[in-house]
């Protein structure tokens, strides 16, 4: 039976970047994916209610941020709930930009798609259709 996995990411960039990773990169386990604040929202039985039974829960999030406590609830709440399997955590520090910025031969952000400014590439980044080959141009390890 394969795994299921469900990644619950804070913003639209880190869901457009994973879904790169999943499908044109095939670097991460295949699943779904959704946009959720796990750092400053809490998780409701609700919100989980169309998790199947045995999925692994990934929270990708960063880590600028001075309070954790919502982050530690989550994580106990998840933890806790019969469907879950695994509750993994992947901390960005500081944010993906920084990520990014480590991960390639860069050293600005607006480098990597070439956007005008810092500020233009999360806009640059969600429309982009090429992420893969912008990755890949700089070397992203």
């Amino acid at each position: 039976m394969p795994q299921l996995f469900q990644y619950y990411v804070e913003g639209e960039t880190d869901a457009a970047l994973l879904r790169a990773l999943k499908t044109e990169m095939q670097c991460i386990v295949p699943g779904k994916i959704k946009v959720f604040n796990a750092v400053e929202e809490e998780f409701t039985r609700a919100r989980l209610i169309t998790l199947k039974h045995k999925t692994n829960v990934v929270l990708l999030f960063d880590t600028d941020t001075l309070n954790a406590s919502i982050l530690r609830k989550n994580i106990k709440f998840l933890s806790n709930q019969s469907m879950i399997n695994h509750v993994y955590c992947l901390p960005q520090v500081n944010n993906l930009e920084d990520e990014l910025i480590r991960s390639c031969n860069i050293s600005r952000i607006k480098e990597l798609l070439s956007s005008k400014t810092d500020t233009d590439f999360k806009t640059d980044f969600c429309k982009c259709t090429t992420i893969k080959q912008s990755l890949e141009r700089h070397d992203f390890c």
